[in-house]
């Protein structure tokens, strides 16, 4: 049958008889599977056909090349229940899932360089470096204290850069951005606390525990398990999304109030990182609206647009400078290290023979957490990305996670944090490189394109390890106050578009008459109690998981993330929302009473 676009969720695979891609968004031919054991040549089911037109969840996405065969979902209008393919295994024979990634974006693999030679990508490299160098310089900080001194800054931008100019190149996905996270690092201090307690040797602990989770992860690969995100919609993704986005914004706001309760610092000094960080974080929303004024002609406006985090950048940079010079405050710079050396006394490889066969034995024990937790991020993030609006190319979930487990080892043999998709950063990267025109009609922006490209992320990592070598004269110049309202921005901007946030704001409305008459759900005819209800059930879930992140049970906070997959299940099978409301407000899931089999 005929479709007007595809809407990549799930581990969406390509089977091309022709090589040849077009860049022409249009009709496409597809042929829906019935295959029941997932076996035979046909793809994965969550991959769906979406009807709808373009609207605040995103334009359609076309297919590239001619004659595809895969298995789809379709939403045949509005109302109706969603159709989606016969269930297949989670795992699959070996290397199934990795060749079909291969077989799906090796024919377009050219085309993710070609279509990066732009004003927008260079637009993207330059808000991403400062957006991923700081963190990662913040995340140094942190391991130095929590693992006393055994890693640091260095570690983690080495791992960042090599690991994410490697993963650039080589995976299926390249609009997802690699970087050590929170969870990550909160992984690692409670490693070394547990080595410290039971004196254990960190490093060869640390490796062992690495190369065991590196080994499950590629099992996770070859056995294709990341088929289990078919059971994740839109509830997991926005919930996840919105809670990261949060992180970011109340973080960076938590660094400028601190500092006026810190005795160390005057309240002078407090009140102009305050005004620094506002300037930058005014200056990139003020530049970023530009896009959709009516002042000036289009390209201008889009171009000056997509500069506008490093306009930012540079207008809290001047006006800091400003103020240290007529009213002498002395800002707090970004510190990197002095040089490409073991923050500890060290070799950079692992002696893995020394380590004593008990100790290798136990990090077994160890290496599940570590691995769900990097299997969740990964998968996740990579999600969310697969999914947003104006993406054509297909996902690659096998072969990305092949490659992760690959990296994975490596750092852990050499001592470097372990590093995975890491959300905030990837959802930026991709709006960074969105096209957008508005709607008369609504108000709302809707996506016409997005350039998917490996030179952003290539390039990216590949200025973060020069960071070190060629650029600390002029990174030292940035004060840590202009990052962060440059951190708040970047919270701001994941959070467009995110449905779940967006119901929030229509929690407090009593009359259904007041509803927003443009917005999607309430064209869609949702009930205003059911909405409510179900948008309080993701409240709930995202405020377990806030306070779990800061307790001493953070070591749980990927199994929360994992359940949030099961809750969702279990308002689907326990009655709570009916299938049409689940359609209209989420996805449908095989496990829903409503399932309707292709």
């Amino acid at each position: 049958g005929q479709a007007e676009g595809v809407h990549g969720h799930g581990s969406l695979h390509y089977h091309r008889t022709s090589s040849s891609f077009k860049k022409k968004t249009g009709t496409m031919q597809a042929a829906m599977t019935m295959n029941t054991l997932g076996l035979a040549g046909a793809a994965r089911p969550s991959a769906r056909v979406s009807a709808k037109k373009a609207s605040v969840f995103g334009a359609p996405k076309a297919l590239v090349g001619k004659s595809t065969v895969f298995s789809v979902r379709r939403s045949v209008a509005p109302h109706g229940v969603r159709v989606m393919a016969a269930a297949e295994p989670i795992m699959e024979p070996l290397f199934k899932g990795i060749k079909d990634d291969l077989a799906a974006r090796g024919p377009l693999y050219l085309d993710d360089f070609k279509q990066g030679i732009s004003t927008k990508s260079l637009a993207s490299i330059f808000f991403l470096f400062f957006a991923a160098l700081a963190p990662a310089i913040a995340f140094g900080a942190v391991l130095t204290s929590a693992t006393a001194g055994m890693l640091g800054a260095t570690e983690v931008i080495l791992a960042t850069a090599i690991g994410g100019v490697a993963y650039s190149v080589l995976c299926g996905q390249p609009m997802s951005i690699l970087a050590s996270t929170g969870s990550v690092v909160t992984y690692t201090a409670i490693l070394y606390q547990t080595c410290v307690a039971q004196g254990l040797p960190f490093f060869g602990t640390y490796a062992w525990t690495g190369i065991w989770t590196a080994i499950i992860l590629m099992f996770v690969a070859v056995t294709s398990s990341s088929n289990l995100v078919r059971f994740f919609t839109k509830f997991t993704d926005e919930t996840f999304a919105a809670l990261v986005a949060i992180i970011f914004c109340v973080e960076s706001s938590k660094k400028i109030i601190m500092m006026f309760f810190n005795s160390n610092i005057s309240s002078t000094l407090a009140m102009g990182s305050c005004m620094v960080a506002v300037v930058t974080l005014g200056t990139a929303l003020a530049i970023s609206n530009f896009k959709s004024s009516p002042y000036g002609p289009a390209g201008i406006r889009t171009a000056i647009g997509d500069f506008a985090p490093t306009i930012a950048v540079g207008a809290g940079v001047v006006f800091a400078q400003w103020l240290a010079a007529n009213y002498g405050f002395a800002f707090e710079a970004l510190s990197l290290p002095d040089s490409l050396a073991p923050t500890a006394n060290r070799p950079w490889i692992a002696d893995l023979a020394a380590v004593p066969n008990n100790i290798k034995l136990m990090t077994m024990a160890a290496a599940p957490a570590c691995a769900i937790l990097l299997y969740m991020d990964q998968n996740i993030t990579t999600r969310l990305v697969n999914n947003s609006a104006g993406l054509k190319k297909p996902g690659a979930y096998h072969l990305d996670m092949f490659w992760l487990s690959i990296i994975t080892g490596l750092t852990s043999i050499c001592g470097l944090p372990w590093i995975c998709a890491s959300t905030v950063h990837s959802i930026t990267h991709v709006k960074s490189l969105t096209d957008t025109t508005k709607d008369m009609n609504t108000g709302r922006d809707v996506v016409t394109g997005v350039t998917e490209t490996r030179w952003t992320s290539l390039i990216l990592n590949g200025l973060i390890g020069l960071s070190i070598v060629s650029l600390k004269p002029v990174l030292v110049q940035i004060p840590m106050c202009v990052l962060s309202g440059l951190f708040f921005y970047l919270g701001l901007a994941a959070m467009r578009g995110n449905e779940f946030l967006e119901r929030v704001s229509m929690l407090m409305i009593t009359d259904p008459q007041e509803m927003p008459k443009t917005h999607p759900l309430v064209e869609g005819g949702v009930d205003l109690g059911v909405l409510k209800k179900f948008t309080v059930m993701q409240i709930v879930c995202l405020g377990v998981m806030w306070w779990v992140k800061g307790s001493p049970a953070a070591m749980l906070f990927p199994i929360l993330i994992a359940a949030l997959g099961p809750v969702r299940i279990i308002a689907g099978k326990a009655g709570w929302f009916s299938q049409s409301e689940l359609n209209l407000l989420d996805e449908q899931v095989e496990t829903d009473p409503g399932y309707v089999k292709a």
